[in-house]
């Protein structure tokens, strides 16, 4: 089993709809690159438009790719890549942070080809991995970058449904992934295909993670059903649980959804969060600098972990060139 540790790299606190794009967080990568050296890790930078624009972006990580330090992959937020449109849902920085999957194909089409050529012009590599904003992801997005050489994605949260979750103005939402597989997969055209490498989310608690049907039943009906709902306050509280960082997080946690990965044979775990968790105050989950320290503990000691298993880490793209169906 092999980890691979991904960075959704864009601008500070993007849980604010419309606030001007502003991308400070990025100053606080060094020192985030710095540690993860120091544990053989390798990180996957899935970055934005907005990150492509900033100079300080530019330099750092066009550094570290040339020393091979890191990869640069594509991270399409919809409402910071152009090309835009002047109506609610299409226009840069809307409000109205809509899901790739609920774009018309032509413009979603636009947005990669752009988005792709800006990273390239920018850091001196042309993407082959990628990640969805907000996770919006379907098999027309799948295409789209199969056509633009992409090799790996990895927008796939398994267990969990964003269908409820708000989009366009009346667009369809989210995607469902509550039956999609935790385990690595393709997606088959005529003339090429795309990896899928799906973020870590698993259940561990017992009876959910002995049975996947049983779970996904579960997590379909556990905000409609009071046993249910007292099952979860009382005993299935972080289920499923994802590999990233969290304010209640801690090892044991993290030792968990390791072993459930090992059981289950995952031939790789994927973490994934934000460039802005690495700033205080740049997003809603580490509020100040006693925060970010801890974020840096919580890694710590899960990549700690990981040396002394010799579960070694790789990026998207290297595993996806490994990967045997």
């Amino acid at each position: 089993m092999k980890f691979i540790l991904t960075i959704d790299t864009e601008a500070d606190n993007q849980w604010d709809h419309g606030r001007d794009l502003t991308t400070e967080n990025i100053q606080y990568v060094p020192r985030f690159q710095e540690f993860c050296e120091k544990y053989k890790v390798k990180p996957t930078y899935l970055v934005t438009s907005e990150i492509c624009e900033d100079d300080f972006a530019k330099e750092i990580f066009t550094d570290y790719v040339l020393a091979e330090r890191i990869e640069i992959g594509a991270h399409l937020h919809s409402w910071t890549t152009p090309p835009f449109q002047e109506k609610d849902g299409y226009r840069k920085n809307d409000k109205n942070h809509s899901f790739a999957n609920e774009l018309p194909e032509d413009l979603l089409i636009e947005k990669v080809k752009i988005l792709t050529n800006q990273i390239e012009s920018s850091f001196g590599v042309r993407p082959q991995s990628f990640r969805s904003g907000r996770y919006g992801f379907n098999k027309q997005v799948a295409k789209i970058l199969a056509d633009n050489q992409y090799l790996v994605d990895s927008s796939v949260t398994p267990f969990i449904d964003w269908s409820e979750h708000i989009g366009l103005p009346e667009g369809k939402g989210g995607p469902d992934f509550l039956y999609h597989s935790a385990y690595p997969y393709r997606y088959i055209f005529n003339d090429n295909s795309l990896l899928e490498l799906p973020v870590t989310i698993l259940p561990t608690e017992f009876p959910l993670n002995m049975d996947d049907k049983l779970a996904r039943y579960y997590f379909r009906n556990v905000d409609h059903n009071v046993l249910f709902k007292v099952l979860r306050r009382l005993y299935l509280k972080h289920q499923p649980l994802w590999l990233r960082p969290n304010l209640w997080m801690n090892l044991d946690l993290f030792t968990d959804i390791i072993n459930e990965a090992e059981r289950r044979h995952l031939p790789y775990i994927v973490m994934m969060f934000h460039s802005s968790e690495l700033m205080p105050g740049c997003s809603i989950y580490w509020i100040n600098n006693a925060d970010v320290e801890k974020l840096y503990g919580l890694l710590d000691s899960l990549f700690s972990t990981l040396l002394t298993r010799n579960i070694e880490s790789v990026t998207l793209t290297e595993a996806a060139k490994n990967h045997k169906q």
